[in-house]
């Protein structure tokens, strides 16, 4: 993938605009080029990376060995009992050990026996101690099957966890579900172009509900991987996967991964749950379309020269010095580009597009370098961060879900540009969750790339809540 160098600022301020920032699909305030599959922690902030599962250093800087204090504990409640139930449970204490211990003493009451599936998700300051954490946690909840991964922060139960130390995890019972879990590395990876070698590895089968996934990003294909996960079906049956890439690192071998008593530093890891539970998505984007659809008309590698037949550069100029005042101001905070789903459909808006970032411009050839592989022919659409438009869509989304029965559990998967940098405030999406669907156990990480299904096929995702929830079966056969 080309790297081209940003020598924009005379472009912009030509056209008024004192400063625009260009972002990574997971990090608003870069403004450097990066590698699309490099997606570190650290491109939005500044930390210093050392001794961070000691908890001496961290995001903004030495800590003095004090041991920071944990969130309030939640009130304990009654044990949750019946085939179908969930606990999620966050602490914010920077020691590992006395993090995991708040976190399953929690879910160990509140499900008083069987855990079919835990999902545990830490933030980088618990890097170094990850593995001890979740056999800990393990030892206390039981679970048949637990995946974790390391984040920049977490979020649960009803607060987000960013810009400090947070662990955070759900543990659930589903019935009579089947959970089958599976894992990809360099050393063994899934064979991607066999579907029934994919379909052997993943478990699939008629009943599949969903393929969860959690990935480090910088070992694992995921533009690849993830196609062949969605299509192994060969047309039989779609499959829907959700979760999100690891974002607690800024280079590989950092990030942490954990299937059980397995500990990962490179690939992925994840469960297939098929049979008798309900698995519903939520694909919320937190950006606005401006301009109008572009088709590309010329492209090479990652960088978009053409768009109707006119310089990419020259394209955008005339769409810039078009946009509304209230436009203007959004454009200012940042600029992506949307590449459209379904190229058959007459007119295109809000959920048609996969967000993708700008890693730069090249003056000179009139290109626009983007976080992704464009091709002739492809329909593109500008955007820019929107918090007004985040917020109507993901209540939009959530008001149609009001129409099922109540979820009893849900997971997150939140690009980490959302959260207070878009919304100006901590906890937006969780709360909105929780005002549509009731105090839903909730758990999941601020993602370095989330995955989830759109009509029939899942993708990678940038500024996009993903979230996943578990309902009971009903009579209906709704597959």
């Amino acid at each position: 993938m080309r790297q081209i160098a940003l020598s924009c600022v005379q472009f912009w301020k030509s056209l008024g605009y004192d400063r625009v920032k260009f972002h990574c699909a997971c990090a608003p305030k870069l403004s450097k080029p990066v590698n699309f599959m490099q997606k570190p922690a650290e491109l939005g902030r500044k930390w210093t990376e050392t001794d961070l599962g000691g908890g001496r250093f961290g995001q903004w800087g030495r800590y003095d060995g004090a041991v920071m204090s944990s969130a309030s504990p939640k009130p304990r409640t009654s044990p949750r009992t019946g085939p179908y139930a969930a606990s999620s449970a966050i602490s914010s204490h920077i020691d590992s050990r006395t993090a995991a211990m708040e976190v399953a003493e929690q879910l160990h009451d509140e499900l008083a026996g069987r855990c079919d599936l835990l999902l545990m998700f830490a933030s980088y300051h618990h890097r170094t101690a990850f593995a001890e954490a979740a056999a800990a946690i393990r030892k206390t909840v039981k679970p048949r099957t637990m995946l974790g991964v390391t984040a920049e922060a977490v979020l649960g139960a009803d607060v987000e966890l960013d810009g400090r130390a947070g662990l955070s995890a759900i543990g659930m019972r589903l019935g009579g579900a089947k959970v089958r879990s599976w894992t990809t590395s360099p050393d063994n990876p899934i064979p991607l172009r066999d579907p029934a070698q994919v379909r052997s590895r993943i478990g699939f089968n008629d009943e599949l509900r969903t393929t969860m996934m959690l990935a480090d990003p910088f070992t694992t294909p995921i533009t690849r991987l993830l196609p062949a996960l969605s299509n192994c079906g060969e047309g039989e049956k779609a499959v829907p996967v959700i979760g999100g890439m690891a974002s607690g690192a800024s280079q590989p071998g950092l990030n942490v991964l954990v299937l059980n008593e397995r500990v990962l530093t490179a690939g992925g890891v994840g469960v297939t749950i098929s049979g008798d539970v309900k698995v519903n998505f939520v694909v919320s984007q937190g950006c606005r379309p401006i301009g109008k659809p572009l088709v590309v008309t010329k492209a090479q590698e990652n960088v978009i020269l053409e768009l109707g037949s006119m310089r990419a550069l020259d394209a955008l100029q005339e769409l810039a010095q078009n946009l509304s005042e209230d436009e203007r101001k959004l454009l200012s905070q940042g600029l992506l580009i949307g590449t459209v789903i379904n190229e058959y459909k007459d007119r295109f808006g809000r959920g048609d597009f996969l967000i993708r970032s700008i890693l730069g411009i090249d003056q000179k050839a009139g290109g626009i370098a983007v976080g992704d592989m464009p091709r002739v022919g492809q329909t593109i659409q500008f955007h820019v961060r929107d918090a007004t438009t985040a917020a109507e869509d993901l209540q939009l989304l959530l008001d149609a879900q009001q129409l099922s029965t109540p979820p009893f559990g849900a997971l997150l998967y939140s690009c980490n540009g959302r959260g207070a940098r878009l919304f100006g405030k901590s906890g937006h999406d969780l709360q909105m969750i929780h005002d549509r669907l009731g105090n839903v156990p909730t758990a999941g990480f601020f993602a370095a790339g989330e995955l989830g299904p759109i009509g029939d096929a899942s993708f990678l995702h940038g500024h996009t809540a993903c979230l996943a929830l578990f309902r009971e079966p009903d009579n209906e056969d709704e597959r």
